[in-house]
This record gives structure tokens, C-alpha cells and sequence, in this order.
């Protein structure tokens, strides 16, 4: 699906505050009500939107410990490796990098007990061969990629 200029400010304007009133977004963009609807039905039916999430302020999240661990894989072990990261809970978001490192995860847990406890338990995967964890200390900004 071609994204247009007026996709790119509607999303854009969506990102920031998905529970806008139609009404109040198509004033924005200079459109009808009923064209911006059908144009958030197509980029939804298109999987350009994929759905809606919630975002959570520093102060509902505080209690929260985030940890970015990057790991190492066997190259042969690559989807073994997804499939049981994907099944814990804890691991946010997987990200594929290029260089000395495989995998950026990102794990969130209640405290840092259950945290280090998630970090060991990516640590016994097999396939995983090493890795290196960095906590996070404060969040300077987000823009909302995804949820931290």
C-alpha cells in the first residue's frame, strides 16, 4: 500500500493521540469525516495500522525495570531461538541487528529479581551462545516505536 502525504500527518497525528475524535482529525488534515474514515479503514485493512495500544505514563510504569540484552545466536539455532523468546512473557519487543551481536531484547519485569531471573532464563537457550545486558536507569524520552 502507497502511503500519501496525508497518511503520513494522519498517522503521525494518530501516533501521538490514537483516541482523537475523526471529527477532531479531519479538521487537522482539511479532510471530510466520512474520507478520513474510509482512509483509517484502508490503512488498517492495508496492516499499515495494526491495531491500538495503550501507553502508559513513567509514573504507572516506575514500577517497572526494563533491560536490553544483546545476544549472540548459534546461526543454526535462529528458530528455536525466536520461538521460545517469544513465548516469554517478560521479552517486549526482539530486534535483528547487524555487527558483533545478533538480537537486541527487551525485557521488562516488577523488580529486579524476577528481571535477572528472565536474563538467565535467555542465557539457558540453547542456540544462544552469549550475551551482554544493560538496565535501563531512566527513560529520557520515547517517542513510541514501542512500548517501554
Amino acid at each position: 500500500m502507497e502511503l500519501t502525504e496525508k497518511d503520513r500527518q494522519l498517522l503521525a497525528l494518530m501516533q501521538k493521540n490514537a483516541r482523537e475524535p475523526v471529527a477532531s482529525l479531519a479538521r487537522q488534515l482539511g479532510v471530510s469525516r466520512t474520507a478520513l474514515q474510509e482512509r483509517i479503514q484502508k490503512l488498517e485493512a492495508g496492516g499499515i495500522i495494526e491495531g491500538y495500544a495503550v501507553r502508559l505514563t513513567k509514573a504507572a510504569a516506575q514500577n517497572s525495570v526494563h533491560c536490553f540484552t544483546f545476544a549472540a545466536l548459534n546461526n543454526k539455532s535462529y528458530p528455536d531461538v525466536s520461538r521460545k523468546i517469544k513465548a516469554m512473557p517478560s521479552i517486549q519487543a526482539v530486534f535483528a541487528i547487524t555487527g558483533e551481536w545478533d538480537l537486541i531484547i527487551h525485557l521488562a519485569a516488577d523488580t529486579l529479581e524476577k528481571l535477572n531471573r528472565e536474563v538467565n532464563a535467555v542465557n539457558e537457550i540453547n542456540g544462544v551462545v552469549k550475551t551482554a545486558s544493560h538496565v535501563v536507569m531512566e527513560t529520557k524520552f520515547n517517542r513510541n516505536i514501542y512500548a517501554l
